[in-house]
């Protein structure tokens, strides 16, 4: 994003310079070229979105075209290199199996009972099989938060032009809130989830994680600006946040509370009454 918006030459060079040193190292492997070439496409049409859109930045205004591109690109590596993909994925599994194994090991020597140990196994077995369920979603919320992380950066300490200054300009996060339209892709992908076709499930699966943890943020988000709205100053309310964090059935409720404030807008019929 420096290299692409910054007006001092030595700080583009260098974004240009970083830049390649990232991709060289992605492109020793299929997934690596595979998942740069995702980033560079997001990327490129994040910096469109900011340079021409007349919208203050947020990460609701970049969602949309950063994930849309993110998975239409994952969608298009997974279709034209599946067997890439499978081996990738395999190794992943190998890969937290065997941390598995090693955490296990000092138990083992402990004369921890069989049983236990069988247990704990079959825990780190489910989560293998877990992480490589999911990971197309957490790499679209990877490139997604990356590209608002830069261009929180760029607004931060880079020198840009007045008008895209104004845009870096970032918003509380109280008023964070993603494009509406959201909203059906993830009540289609709760839906996908009691599918008994394994490739829809697991598609519905990333798309409702990566869409929940957005809703999620949007409840926090309502959470935090209602609090704020009771008087409470940012101590009190990181240790109440903090508190219901810790509490899963109130940290769960955002999700829902997120969901119902796309029919209900809490935030402007309270601004309304008062």
């Amino acid at each position: 994003m420096f290299a692409l918006f910054d007006r001092r030459v030595a700080v583009r060079v260098a974004g240009v310079v970083l830049v390649a040193l990232v991709a060289a190292t992605m492109v020793g492997s299929g997934i690596g070229a595979g998942l740069l070439a995702v980033t560079g496409v997001a990327t490129m049409t994040s910096a469109t979105v900011v340079a021409r859109g007349d919208r203050q930045l947020g990460m609701d205004v970049l969602f949309a075209p950063v994930i849309g591109i993110a998975g239409i690109g994952l969608a298009a590596m997974i279709w034209l290199g599946g067997q890439v993909i499978g081996r990738w994925e395999a190794a992943i599994e190998a890969g937290i199996l065997e941390s598995g194994r090693q955490a296990i090991a000092p138990y083992r020597a402990f004369g921890v009972r069989q049983e236990t140990l069988a247990a704990m196994e079959a825990l780190y077995g489910d989560i293998a099989r877990g992480v490589v369920a999911v990971w197309p979603a957490l790499a679209a919320l990877g490139i997604w938060l990356g590209v608002w992380l830069s261009l929180r950066l760029l607004g931060r300490w880079g020198r840009v032009g007045s008008d895209l200054g104004r845009r870096l300009v970032p918003r509380p996060f109280e008023r964070f809130r993603p494009p509406e339209l959201l909203v059906w892709p993830l009540i289609a992908g709760l839906a996908g989830l009691w599918s008994d076709v394994y490739w829809v499930q697991r598609a519905a699966g990333n798309v409702a994680l990566a869409l929940g943890v957005v809703y999620w943020m949007t409840g926090l988000a309502l959470a935090w600006w209602w609090l704020g709205r009771r008087g409470l100053g940012t101590i009190a309310r990181l240790a109440l946040v903090g508190l219901a964090m810790v509490l899963a059935p109130f940290a769960a409720a955002w999700l829902a509370i997120g969901l119902a404030d796309v029919w209900l807008g809490f935030r402007e019929r309270e601004e309304q009454t008062s």
